[in-house]
């Protein structure tokens, strides 16, 4: 991925390799494409549950969106986050982890208002965990060092 002039592209005025270029952007591409536990739970729901109706179901359904809204905010800032920081990435796992863990407990908290069966907190706890390792594994691509 190199320029037409021949120079290197660049992000917050570091020079990227070609490949760390092309990382970057399917990074981002793939996860953009990605429902929050929040979204496929409602999707999920049985609407012939009689609890769909219910006051409870429908405040959860409209709390949605924040995930879908906090995961978009993500996106855009944990690569920035990232370059700022030289690299360090445990500040980044960790706000991740954090968003991830609020986003599956709303979608148990959403299933069982709705008439779904909810997770546990351990199930939860595994998921966001399994999660987060899998965030650092395919984040430990060399990143460019600040000029």
């Amino acid at each position: 991925m190199v320029r037409l002039d021949g120079s290197s592209p660049t992000f917050a005025g570091m020079s990227l390799s070609p490949r760390t270029a092309v990382l970057l952007l399917c990074a981002v591409a793939a996860l953009a494409a990605c429902a929050t536990e929040s979204e496929l739970t409602a999707i999920r729901l049985d609407r012939s549950d009689p609890r769909f109706e219910t006051a409870g179901c429908r405040e959860s359904m409209a709390a949605v969106g924040i995930h879908a809204d906090a995961r978009n905010a993500s996106l855009i800032a944990s690569p920035a986050l990232l370059l700022m920081s030289g690299g360090l990435l445990l500040p980044v796992v960790a706000a991740n982890a954090a968003l991830d863990y609020a986003d599956r407990v709303d979608a148990s908290n959403l299933s069982v208002r709705c008439g779904g069966k909810g997770k546990t907190q351990a199930e939860i706890v595994e998921s966001v965990s399994t999660r987060a390792v899998l965030g650092v594994a395919s984040n430990a691509i060399p990143l460019p060092k600040p000029k």
